[in-house]
């Protein structure tokens, strides 16, 4: 299991994405900035149901990968949109 996160102008979101579609995750990354839009496989915080997140990149000025077991990841609850 890994966090996806995307940040944007006044907005960042978090989300957790399954260890199977990590790599499909990663590879949509370099479309940050671009006209294009992504459809992500990513898990909803409060279900951990698989949800598809529709992502427009041209309003995503960064996004990164964390592996969830990295020092300092502890099980971090929500997802989704926070300040």
């Amino acid at each position: 299991m890994a966090y996806l996160l995307l940040y944007g102008n006044g907005w960042t979101q978090r989300w957790r994405v399954a260890a199977d579609k990590e790599d499909r995750v990663r590879s949509m990354l370099s479309s940050v900035g671009s006209d294009r839009t992504g459809q992500l496989p990513v898990r909803d915080a409060a279900s951990d149901v698989e949800v598809i997140l529709v992502v427009a990149w041209a309003m995503v000025a960064a996004a990164v990968m964390l592996d969830e077991e990295m020092p300092g990841s502890a099980e971090a609850a929500a997802g989704g949109q926070y300040p």
